[in-house]
């Protein structure tokens, strides 16, 4: 943040406060500046002419609060296109106003403005965003009423005044900043006041609010309550945010009961605006309205360019309502269960490395030796590059069979392993995550009879293009995958390479696309890929379709010399409810 301060200015500001008390500056700066008691206290005004005094502010200090002041070019570009599509409020609401960048905008390009409400809660951020308000007022009049607030946004009741001004109103409004683009546990980190004092707001239960559901971003908190507080007023919305905030209020605008239509994505260029690298956009919506479940996708600085268009199609969320269309045949229920991979949260004591020696080396570089029996080969998300993984270099510690195993009995059966986790037990009993509470010691997540089956058909959460990989034992042990892979676990060789074939189709892969956003951290989830219906797959694709599909894109990967009949027989067995097996015969 910076207000660039000229000799001139820094001397008229001296005179203008020099020898007055309190109300009469309050009085002169009203008229000069339009915001309502100035200096509430005789304290403040100290302050003020100190940080006058400075005439250069020397900040870098704004971690707290995950805030990224916007710059005055940006909140210029974002009022200007407002104003050009026609908006032109006579009240604006500022929930987090910072420096008050968006405000001076704001005074610059809209002429029917006639009121200002501004929230901030961090005590310089007041001081910088008055001293910008003092520094217009001698470029130009400022005649309209601005009502400040030094407050937390979470708590913060709005004043009668200002409701009562809005109820008489006939005007549309306008709700218009940067919230904080951090989230709630960030904070909590961080040990900031600037918090909600509900984190859970949309209600997840159980293990879903435990394992990271339940955690969201401020700015997502701020345009909620902003949605519910003046939906009942007719106006416009325009907050700055990252570009998954905006695709969860479209995904649970029923759910959180929200009138917003009209609304869109102008993505802006972090690097460029802020020189941070994150997806985000401009949160454009209509408030009080009928209900628009969808939301256009464009560039702020090409905004009649549309991209793409998000949203709610036929009760299903989808990430391309136009390529949904032509897939969404194959939006079901899987016939498959989709798991998780192995979650133990301690990388360095329960992952082995195997050296040129053959040494199982930990992650704090001490050889291991422990029963083999508990030693699994092993694989993150980063391996599933390939589609056909025979070998790796990893194993990992398997303290259950299932999540009801008593790891007590680890002792008697596997003495040397019992040791080892006794020895590294401040790793394992100190690990954070609540879902460890009052389960047995040492206990692992994603664990039970489907880990141990032989053959996997596997897809890494993180990676923008959908590869599934068929996994094979490894020295005739299956491989385990961490928490951030999903697969799907098969006894019979074929089962496993027919369901590789079908889910590698460019069917599957443009309907993944149609339904995933590619910008999210993880875009592949159980949730996602638990909505793939191969049986209606294989409704359209004959046996010679699915063979020559495999001559010519994956044959080079793996041979295998399949026939109809191995292939009517995983068909018949796997899917029973298929409509006709006419067609492939």
């Amino acid at each position: 943040m910076t207000v660039k301060l000229s000799n001139e200015f820094i001397e008229q500001s001296t005179m203008l406060l020099k020898n007055k008390n309190i109300e009469e500056l309050n009085k002169i700066l009203k008229v000069k500046t339009g915001l309502i008691n100035f200096f509430e206290t005789y304290n403040e005004y100290v302050k003020f002419k100190e940080i006058l005094n400075l005439r250069s502010e020397n900040s870098e200090k704004d971690r707290d609060m995950g805030d990224f002041q916007t710059p005055k070019q940006l909140t210029d570009k974002i009022c200007e296109h407002l104003f050009n599509i026609g908006i032109n409020p006579l009240f604006l609401i500022e929930p987090t106003c910072g420096t008050g960048n968006f405000v001076i905008s704001a005074l610059e390009y809209f002429p029917k403005l006639k009121y200002i409400y501004c929230i901030e809660i961090q005590e310089e951020y007041e001081w910088y965003f008055k001293l910008n308000l003092l520094c217009k007022s001698f470029e130009q009049p400022i005649n309209i009423d601005i009502e400040f607030h030094k407050d937390n946004i979470f708590t913060h009741r709005f004043s009668n005044k200002f409701l009562r001004l809005l109820n008489k109103s006939s005007e549309h409004n306008l709700i218009l900043g940067n919230p904080p683009w951090v989230t709630n546990t960030e904070l909590s980190v961080l040990n900031s006041d600037n918090i909600p004092l509900k984190s859970n707001i949309k209600g997840h239960k159980g293990i879903e609010a435990i394992t990271g559901k339940g955690n969201f971003d401020i700015a997502e908190y701020i345009i909620i309550q902003m949605v519910k507080k003046f939906s009942k007023y007719k106006g416009k919305i325009a907050m700055l945010c990252k570009t998954s905030v905006i695709k969860n209020i479209v995904k649970d605008i029923d759910k959180l009961n929200m009138r917003l239509s009209n609304i869109k994505s102008l993505q802006i260029d972090t690097k460029k605006e802020f020189n941070i690298n994150a997806d985000a956009a401009l949160f454009l919506a209509d408030l009080g309205y009928d209900r628009e479940k969808y939301c256009t996708v464009s560039s702020l600085y090409q905004p009649n360019h549309k991209y793409n268009i998000f949203g709610w199609i036929d009760n299903k969320f989808v990430s391309d309502t136009e390529s949904y269309k032509k897939y969404k045949f194959l939006d079901g229920k899987s016939e498959f269960i989709w798991r998780q991979g192995v979650k133990h949260d301690a990388t360095k004591i329960m992952v082995l490395k195997e050296n040129a020696k053959g040494l199982h080396i930990n992650g704090l570089n001490e050889i291991v030796k422990i029963e083999d029996n508990c030693l699994y080969p092993f694989i993150k998300s980063s391996d599933l590059k390939e589609r056909i993984i025979k070998a790796c270099n990893k194993k990992v510690i398997i303290t259950q069979a299932s999540l009801k195993d008593d790891t007590n009995k680890i002792a008697l059966k596997y003495p040397k392993l019992w040791n080892y986790l006794l020895k590294h037990s401040e790793y394992l009993d100190n690990r954070k995550s609540i879902i460890y509470k009052n389960r047995p010691r040492f206990s692992i997540f994603g664990i039970g009879d489907y880990a141990f089956k032989p053959y996997r058909v596997a897809i890494s959460g993180f990676y923008k293009i959908p590869i599934f990989s068929l996994i094979f034992p490894i020295n005739d042990k299956p491989v385990m995958l961490d928490d951030t892979c999903y697969y799907l676990s098969f006894n019979k060789f074929e089962d496993a390479f027919f369901t590789w074939i079908l889910f590698n189709t460019t069917e599957i892969k443009n309907f993944l696309r149609s339904i995933v956003f590619l910008k999210s951290k993880r875009p592949y989830t159980k949730e996602k890929l638990m909505r793939i219906n191969l049986a209606n797959l294989l409704d359209t694709l004959s046996f010679e379709e699915i063979s020559r599909f495999y001559q010519k894109n994956l044959r080079k990967f793996l041979f295998y010399d399949f026939s109809k009949e191995n292939f009517l027989k995983y068909k018949s067995e796997k899917f029973p409810k298929v409509k006709s097996l006419l067609h492939y015969i």
